[in-house]
C-alpha cells in the first residue's frame, strides 16, 4: 500500500475538508462523509469504511499506507480524475507559487469574515507590523501586506498609519504602489506620501510629488479619503507658495463643490463598523478642514465647518469620534481667532482614554496640542505644550509642526 509524504498527505486531507464544508475532526464527521461517498454518483457506489477514514485524518492510530483505491476515490471526492491527477495538480501548483511568496495564513479565510471583522483583522496586522519607533524600517510582513490584495484593502488603505509615515508605512505605501495601479490606489497613495513629505519640510520631495498627484485622473467615484487628501495638498501648496496671502478664492469655491458633492453621497452607518480611517461619513470635508486648521486660514476654517455641520448632519450625531472632536476644534479656535467666541473645547482629552482611538491619536494627538495652545493661557502651560509638540516632531521627522506652534502667539492672543 502506498505511503503518503506528510505535504501530500496534508494537501489531500484540506482538499476533502474544503469540499465536506468543515475540517473532519470526529469520528461522526467521518461517518457524515463515508456516507456522502456512497451517495455521490461520481463514486460510482464505491465505499470507503469509517475505519479507513478515520485513519486517513489522523482520528486513530496508522503505521500504514492506504490503498491506491482510497486515494483515488478521495481524490475524485475532492474534484480530480483520480489520485494521479491529484498529483500532478499538487505539483503544478508547487511550481507556480516557487516564484511567488508565500501567501499570509491570516488573509487566507478573509473572505469568509464579516466586513467589520476584516478592518479588525487588519488593524490587528497593522499593530503587530509597527517598529518600536515611528522612523524605522518597515518589516518585511508589513511590506508583502501591501502586495496582497486583501492586505491592500484592510491594512495598507484601512490602518493608515499617519504616525509612521516618515518611516515604516512610508515604505509600505511605496510598495502598494509598485503593485496596486488602480487611479484611486494610485491617489491614495500618492497624496498620502506627499503629507509625510510636506510634514518633513522636504521641498525637493514634495513639489514633485505635488505636480504628479495633480496630473493623476481622479475617478468619478473616488472615496472621500484620497480626493481630501488631494485637496489638503492643494491648499497647503497654494499658502506655502503666498504664506501671507489668503487662499484664491476659486480654488475654495471648487472645493466647496466638490465637498457637496462627497455629502450626497450614500455612506455606511458608522456605528456598525469599527472608527476607522475610511469610515467617517464627511472624510472629506475634515481634510480640507485640517488643511485650513495647519495654514492658519480662520475665517475660511470657520465657515468651512459650519457648512460641514449643515451638509452632514451625521456628524454632530457621533460620539467619542476623533474626527468629529477635531472639527469641533478647528471651529473653536477659527471663532477664537477671528473674535468672535473664547470657547475652549472640554472634550479633547478624554479620547485618550479609550483604546480604539489610540492608532488616530498616535498622529492626530499633535493637533490636539496645537488646539490647547491656542487657548493656554500661562507662560507654563504653553511651554508644556510647546515642549509636547517639538518631541513629536522630533520623534516622528515631522518638523513642520515645531514651526507651526513658535508662530502661534504668546498667551493666546488672537
Amino acid at each position: 500500500m502506498p505511503r503518503l509524504l506528510p505535504p501530500v498527505h496534508a494537501a489531500l486531507q484540506a482538499a476533502v475538508a474544503a469540499r465536506f464544508g468543515q475540517p473532519l475532526r470526529y469520528p461522526s464527521h467521518c461517518d457524515a462523509l463515508e456516507a456522502e461517498l456512497r451517495q455521490a454518483p461520481a463514486m460510482g457506489g464505491r465505499r470507503l469504511s469509517p475505519s479507513t477514514l478515520r485513519r486517513f485524518f489522523g482520528l486513530v492510530e496508522n503505521e500504514g499506507g492506504y490503498h491506491l483505491h482510497t486515494l483515488d476515490t478521495l481524490a475524485r471526492y475532492a474534484g480530480h480524475p483520480d489520485f494521479a491527477a491529484f498529483g500532478q495538480a499538487l505539483s503544478q501548483q508547487a511550481k507556480a507559487g516557487a516564484n511567488h511568496p508565500t501567501d499570509i495564513p491570516e488573509l487566507l479565510a478573509m473572505q469568509q469574515l464579516a466586513y467589520p471583522e476584516r478592518l479588525l483583522l487588519g488593524y490587528f496586522l497593522g499593530r503587530i507590523t509597527r517598529p518600536a519607533t515611528p522612523t524605522a524600517p518597515a518589516p518585511a510582513l508589513a511590506l508583502r501586506l501591501a502586495a496582497h490584495p486583501a492586505g491592500q484593502e484592510y491594512y495598507v488603505e484601512s490602518f493608515v498609519d499617519l504616525a509612521y509615515l516618515n518611516g515604516a508605512y512610508g515604505q509600505v505605501l511605496g510598495a502598494y504602489l509598485q503593485h496596486k495601479t488602480t487611479p484611486e490606489a494610485q491617489l491614495f497613495g500618492h497624496c498620502t506620501l506627499f503629507l509625510g513629505e510636506f510634514l518633513a519640510q522636504d521641498e525637493p520631495a514634495w513639489q514633485p510629488r505635488l505636480a504628479h498627484l495633480l496630473a493623476l485622473p481622479l475617478p468619478a467615484d473616488c472615496h472621500a479619503f484620497p480626493h481630501g487628501r488631494r485637496a489638503f495638498a492643494e491648499l497647503v501648496a497654494a499658502q506655502h507658495a503666498a504664506p501671507r496671502q489668503p487662499l484664491p478664492p476659486a480654488l475654495l469655491s471648487r472645493l466647496r463643490q466638490q465637498a457637496t458633492a462627497h455629502a450626497a453621497r450614500p455612506v455606511a452607518p458608522v456605528a456598525d463598523l469599527p472608527a476607522f480611517y475610511n469610515l467617517f461619513p464627511a472624510g472629506f470635508h475634515f481634510l480640507v478642514a485640517e488643511a485650513l486648521f495647519l495654514t492658519g486660514q480662520y475665517e475660511a476654517l470657520g465657515d468651512w465647518v459650519a457648512a460641514t455641520r449643515a451638509e452632514v448632519p451625521a456628524v454632530a450625531a457621533l460620539e467619542n469620534n476623533v474626527y468629529s472632536e477635531l472639527l469641533y476644534a478647528f471651529e473653536a479656535v477659527a471663532a477664537h481667532r477671528t473674535g468672535r467666541a473664547v470657547h475652549r473645547p472640554t472634550r479633547l482629552r478624554a479620547l485618550f482614554m479609550l483604546d480604539t482611538h489610540s492608532w488616530l491619536l498616535d498622529y492626530y494627538q499633535v493637533h490636539l496640542w496645537l488646539v490647547e495652545l491656542h487657548f493656554a493661557a500661562t507662560a507654563a502651560e504653553q511651554q508644556e505644550l510647546r515642549g509636547y509638540i517639538d518631541t513629536f516632531a522630533q520623534r516622528h521627522g515631522m518638523p513642520f509642526f515645531r514651526q507651526l506652534a513658535g508662530q502661534i502667539p504668546p498667551a493666546a492672543q488672537p
